[in-house]
């Protein structure tokens, strides 16, 4: 057998005879040759223990590492539990494999020390995923000016990978408006980090979170048209959990026993504040109507409970555009590529008792 430090990628396109393009493509850019002369290649090298060539090297010749950083806007672990964010890394993934790309990624909570330096991660650009705006991480990614898109965050220097959330929560508050409901609870992932207060809609808050600004704005929006008063309507912010959902619903319903409905901007939250009212004896939807937003399944422990009213957007082909975006390398300043979603009436809302349609 040939030791590793004699076999180049120039000898085994010679040993094969084929050319060094292919070799190097079936290595670095697996989508530029067939399966079956990739396989050929592949075993052959195997053969030789040639096990790729050095990544580092490669960076020297060519000035790229190969590899995309990933931001999300909490830790990793909550990236791999929760089902919005895998669909989006899957969309991602799918891209990656057939340019023959590797995946960093980079949470913007950590718990190691002050120092820890994320983003000096070899990468070509980044995708950011509904990061907070003023977050340290978030800020240090824009400054290395590498291609960068944004996703669920506007940005006028990047590519943007937006949803249509605020339409689509104007439709959702007129949805629930529409059914006789009048009092009406709001909750929340956090609008800023480490943020977890109770505020009125009416109030004038400091949102440092695209996401959550665009679907308060569509609240808001439906509200106006109506004579509800919106100091009237309180919002709970709550981490993004089912824990959370139903914590936040406790403390919205133990202030105001009269709410009849519960708009929640995720379905983790939605399916929280549901167990929170079976613990309450609230029947939902009869004694009152829960919304999310995402439509993704529930966990086992809340199959049980009523369909959920939700919207629905395409977490996946979120991830697919991001990573097209940004892996053309032709990237725009400002351009939008917009990912329409979609209310879908389910179980969980319906007319308020009492009240003529």
């Amino acid at each position: 057998m040939i030791s590793r430090s004699k076999v180049t990628l120039k000898s085994i396109a010679a040993d094969l005879g084929i050319t060094h393009t292919s070799v190097s493509n079936a290595f670095n850019n697996p989508a530029k040759v067939s399966e079956k002369l990739r396989q050929k290649i592949m075993a052959y090298a195997k053969s030789v223990d040639y096990h790729g060539p050095n990544p580092a090297a490669r960076s020297l010749r060519t000035g790229l590492y190969g590899a995309i950083g990933i931001i999300f806007n909490d830790q990793l672990s909550y990236a791999f539990s929760d089902p919005h964010d895998i669909a989006f890394l899957r969309g991602i993934s799918s891209v990656c494999e057939q340019q023959g790309t590797n995946l960093v990624l980079i949470p913007l909570k950590n718990n190691t020390v002050d120092d820890f330096e994320p983003l000096g991660a070899m990468v070509d650009g980044f995708i950011l995923n509904a990061p907070y705006s003023n977050n340290p991480t978030t800020k240090r990614a824009l400054a290395r000016e590498l291609p960068t898109v944004v996703v669920d965050f506007d940005s006028s220097e990047h590519i943007s990978v937006l949803t249509n959330d605020s339409s689509m929560m104007a439709e959702m508050t007129q949805h629930i408006l529409s059914l006789g409901h009048r009092h009406i609870g709001i909750v929340t992932f956090p609008i800023k980090e480490g943020s977890y207060d109770l505020f009125s809609l009416d109030k004038a808050v400091d949102i440092d979170n695209y996401v959550v600004n665009q679907r308060i704005s569509g609240c808001k929006q439906a509200i106006s048209k109506t004579d509800i008063k919106m100091s009237s309507i309180l919002i709970q912010e709550t981490i993004n959990s089912e824990d959370g959902g139903a914590s936040a619903a406790r403390q919205l319903l133990d202030l105001q026993p009269d709410i009849t409905a519960l708009i929640c901007f995720s379905d983790r939250l939605a399916y929280g504040a549901m167990a929170e009212c079976k613990l309450r004896g609230l029947k939902v939807p009869e004694r009152i109507s829960v919304t999310g937003f995402d439509d993704i399944l529930p966990l086992e422990q809340y199959s049980s409970l009523p369909g959920l009213t939700t919207v629905r957007q395409d977490a996946y082909e979120k991830g697919v555009k991001a990573a097209q975006a940004l892996l053309k390398k032709n990237e725009v300043q400002g351009q939008k590529i917009n990912i329409e979603a979609q209310v879908i009436i389910r179980e969980s809302s319906a007319q308020l008792i009492g009240v003529k349609s």
